[in-house]
């Protein structure tokens, strides 16, 4: 057996043995994930994220621990130990939940409690210049920041943010579309910059309104690192998916000017590209357009993501995920820079998923100041303002509270990679999760077999 991707130093510090008991008996542990192709094996431990090779008769005694289990003897006698201590084999009564509880209960003791908001969602507008077919905040009232609220918003931030003193604290606007706000979005930079709060920031936006002038300012004044511009394939499927209220100014052409304005300032843009069964089929051609467009600019990388409504069509959604797993090979082949966030595996045990189990230390602020705790889900789960603080304290303690693990969530192999919060009001839950690991899981295996390296590169999500 040799190591081949090391996993996390903190876990695996924590649950390596060097000594093993003799007394007991030996099974393969759930966290453990199987691969093998073209004579080849991997294992995948999920809690560590360290993956190992094996010889073959290593894989055919290992293969075994999962119909009954065996003695020290055995594990000795077929080079398994090592494994052992690795918690890729485990005791027969160990129970996986208990431990998966406590590597996260230290690693968040280590980590100390929250010394304040570190990372703010600031929507100053709903209002939106597109209508998305497929835009999940239809119905969302349109409201627009009012200087009273950016005044007070800011003076929250000053209250709220984390304590240490040239930390700069993260600020990710979104909307709507942000830009139809831009002139709030500089008063509030203007504020925070005049009361010495370090900051920097990201950005969702399809782009369209952006000038070269605004494209300076945000990078100078907004401190705008990183964007995220929203696709939908070529020319003909973009606008007719944006259905923007005013096409003659904000279209294709225009979504493609903001990215080079955002590059040219170096901003780093991640091009989102939403797909489904309609347009998947065109992408191809969609890939030759952007190598034209882009292919000299290095601050520019894609991704392809199935839309929300796709999880809904649960066989077909599968799928869909082959497609683009397919595609995503094929935009490697054509040298076209690619976000590894929608396909990447974890390579560090996370003990908070997403924002909304990460209470105390990131927020959603709407355009009237209300708090919550998923951008996805801004009117729906509510427990204050930034004018009155908490007003509804039950609703911030059952959100603060830890979430107990479903009871099929317990006995899954990619626990470790995924969030207790999923099955109580994620939007981004789907019936299929367990398939679409495996699915992703086996494809990065196989890149990884192919000398592909398929890890996070560091990107935070956006």
């Amino acid at each position: 057996m040799r190591v081949i991707k090391q996993g996390d130093s903190r876990v695996t510090k924590i649950i390596y043995k060097k000594n093993l008991n003799p007394e007991a008996q030996y099974r393969l542990s759930i966290f453990t994930y199987l691969y093998q192709s073209q004579g080849r094996y991997l294992i995948r431990n999920t809690l560590t994220f360290e993956i190992v090779e094996l010889t073959a008769p290593e894989w055919k005694a290992l293969s075994s621990l999962k119909e009954s289990p065996a003695g020290l003897a055995y594990l000795e006698a077929n080079g398994l130990i090592e494994l052992a201590r690795s918690y890729y084999i485990i005791p027969a009564e160990e129970s996986e939940l208990k431990q998966y509880e406590k590597i996260l209960f230290l690693l968040k003791t280590m980590a100390g409690s929250p010394k304040g908001m570190e990372s703010y969602v600031i929507l100053p507008t709903t209002g939106c210049n597109a209508r998305c077919t497929y835009c999940f905040e239809e119905g969302i009232a349109t409201k627009t920041m009012s200087p009273k609220t950016v005044e007070r918003l800011v003076d929250f931030i000053c209250e709220t943010r984390y304590k240490e003193k040239y930390k700069p604290i993260k600020i990710r606007w979104f909307g709507g579309e942000p830009l139809a706000a831009a002139a709030i979005i500089t008063r509030i930079c203007t504020s925070l910059s005049q009361r010495d709060i370090p900051y920097r920031s990201t950005m969702v936006t399809n782009g369209t309104l952006l000038t070269a002038e605004m494209a300076k300012e945000a990078k100078e004044l907004w401190h705008l690192e990183k964007v995220q511009v929203s696709l939908d394939g070529a020319r003909e499927d973009y606008e007719l998916r944006k259905n923007y209220v005013a096409p003659n100014k904000h279209n294709y052409d225009a979504a493609m000017r903001a990215i080079h304005f955002f590059s040219e300032q170096g901003i780093h843009v991640n091009l989102r590209v939403n797909v489904d069964f309609e347009n998947i089929g065109r992408i191809p051609e969609f890939f030759k357009e952007l190598k034209a467009e882009f292919g000299s600019m290095e601050n520019i990388d894609t991704y392809l993501a199935p839309l929300f409504q796709e999880k809904e069509k649960e066989e077909s959604f599968m799928n869909l995920y082959g497609e683009i797993f397919r595609l995503t090979d094929l935009q490697d082949e054509m040298k076209i820079p690619r976000t590894t966030r929608s396909l990447h595996e974890t390579h560090f045990l996370r003990t908070n998923m997403c924002m909304a189990d990460a209470m105390g230390q990131s927020i959603v602020i709407t355009p009237d100041g209300i708090f919550n705790n998923c951008e996805h889900l801004p009117e729906k789960q509510t427990w204050g303002n930034i004018f009155d603080g908490v007003t509804d304290p039950e609703t911030e303690k059952k959100l603060s509270a830890k979430t107990s693990i479903d009871p099929i969530c317990a006995k899954c192999t990619f626990l470790p990679e995924c969030t207790p919060y999923f099955k109580t009001g994620c939007s981004g839950w789907f019936s299929k999760c367990y398939e679409y690991y495996c699915l992703r899981t086996e494809y990065n295996l196989g890149k990884l077999l192919k000398g592909v390296d398929v890890e996070s590169n560091g990107d935070e999500e956006i």
